[in-house]
């Protein structure tokens, strides 16, 4: 008995095998279906599934009698397709019908290429009424927000949101509704509007704004549509969260879109509003999109003064060393391709904020008890090995000298704030000694810094007692 994979290979080549079958026509679909919403996808499924249980989508592999009883469905479906007359007032609920048996068959897409295959052309009446289909399955928000466990404060927070546009706090309002805004049908409507009128499509596609709408074709679509709209596009909407569900089907899947990626984050860069949502969302945590980096970097290359200002404006300063690691990615990058003054002009951004963050005392601590690294040290060295020079760099080195020793002279009435100067200085000789290796060709700049012993430290078990917090082990000790 031949056994065939259905999830790989039952929709490869049916479009020529479907000449060599009649149709089949499935006796569980003789009735009438006058709306067309969830229900309608799960009554045609579950009357399906009565008659052909071969059809559940958990079933992996298909007997030879049940791989034919399949290309007679793709048979009959082809033809009630294409020639599709529906004279009542209501012609969508039938054509639901029919496109509710697409989703059955479908996988991955594949299923309306075979059909196109059979019938390169379809009516202008048919295609008319997979367009109106798709009208009145719009997404009516309101009610959604309705439905949700939500009280009225937090549904005026998320109408507020979507009015601002702020994406990244609407990032879980998406993922908590999905099922409220899922389709089977209307995804099966757009693909074969994508192969029959793709200039249809996008038109219904190109003057929505509203969230959940575009959000629902951009999560049914395949991710190459809605990509190449988002692409083609004016609509910001469209374009973000096209960007955003292809990144995140990325981290999930192999195929990757640097392409798409560079040019969308390029055109979001030229633009202040856009980049500073789409920044908002990306730098959050960088290491939940390690593969935009690159393209992210290549688009930093380009990009204006002001949108590398809102770069590093973006980037939270204490972060995960797995965040570090990913906005190092997009720095290396950024540094290979960007001329010498567009990399001073994002250094000098970062320093600056770095000078001002002061270790975390600027934002409310004022005590430091350990040596503290940041999501910018690798900005900063850039800033100290291209633009300062030796001497520049000698100076500050000079500086952290004195600023040592007048520990040493002044009176504190509290040894916490000798401790803090101490491990500020400390700090910031790590990557000041870090970018002189890096200067002098030792080490690689992207590379961690080191904790580095600064000359002006004893390494005594004696400063330790002094200056170290007495929990943790010794700074530096010889």
């Amino acid at each position: 008995m031949e056994i065939l994979m259905k999830q790989e290979e039952v929709l490869i080549g049916i479009a020529e095998r479907k000449a060599t079958v009649h149709p089949l026509e499935p006796a569980s679909l003789r009735f009438s279906l006058l709306q067309h919403d969830g229900p309608a996808f799960d009554l045609v499924l579950s009357n399906l599934l009565e008659e052909f249980p071969f059809l559940w989508n958990g079933r992996e592999e298909l007997t030879d009698f049940e791989l034919e009883q399949f290309d007679r469905l793709f048979g009959w479906f082809v033809v009630q397709f294409v020639e599709f007359i529906d004279d009542s007032e209501k012609p969508e609920a039938e054509l639901a019908k029919l496109l509710a048996v697409a989703a059955t068959l479908d996988f991955k897409d594949q299923l309306w290429g075979e059909v196109y295959k059979v019938a390169p052309t379809i009516s202008e009446r048919l295609l008319s009424t997979l367009a109106n289909l798709m009208r009145e399955r719009h997404v009516n928000s309101e009610e959604i927000l309705a439905r949700a466990h939500l009280n009225a404060d937090q549904i005026k927070l998320v109408v507020a949101n979507v009015t601002s546009k702020n994406w990244k706090s609407l990032e879980w309002v998406l993922d908590h509704f999905w099922m409220d805004y899922r389709s089977p049908i209307k995804l099966q409507a757009s693909a074969a509007l994508y192969r029959y009128d793709r200039s249809l499509l996008q038109s219904l596609i190109e003057n929505e704004h509203d969230l959940f709408e575009v959000a629902s074709f951009v999560r049914h679509a395949p991710i190459e549509w809605s990509l190449r709209f988002a692409l083609e596009s004016k609509n910001w909407t469209l374009k973000f969260w096209a960007f955003h569900n292809s990144v995140r089907h990325a981290a999930h899947d192999a195929a990757f879109y640097a392409g798409e990626w560079e040019t969308l984050l390029s055109e979001a860069s030229r633009n202040p509003n856009e980049w500073s949502r789409w920044l908002a969302v990306l730098n959050e945590s960088p290491a939940r999109y390690p593969q935009i980096q690159d393209a992210l970097g290549n688009s930093l290359s380009r990009a204006s003064g002001k949108a590398l200002d809102e770069y590093v404006n973006s980037i939270s300063i204490s972060a995960l060393d797995s965040d570090r690691e990913s906005v190092i990615i997009a720095l290396a990058t950024f540094r290979q391709k960007a001329d010498l003054r567009e990399r001073q002009r994002l250094w000098r951004t970062a320093f600056n904020k770095w000078e001002k963050w002061d270790f975390g005392c600027a934002e409310g601590s004022e005590s430091l008890f350990r040596v503290v690294s940041s999501s910018l040290d690798f900005f900063v060295i850039g800033y100290l090995t291209e633009c300062l020079d030796a001497g520049g760099r000698d100076e500050l080195i000079a500086q952290l000298k004195v600023r040592s020793a007048s520990i040493e002279r002044t009176w504190h009435s509290d040894i916490t704030v000798a401790m803090t100067e101490r491990f500020k200085v400390i700090s910031t000789y790590r990557v000041l000694a870090h970018a002189e290796a890096v200067s002098a060709g030792e080490l690689d700049w992207l590379r961690a810094p080191s904790l580095v012993k600064p000359p002006w430290e004893d390494g005594s078990f004696y400063r330790s007692l002094r200056y170290d917090d007495y929990l943790s082990k010794p700074t530096f000790l010889d």
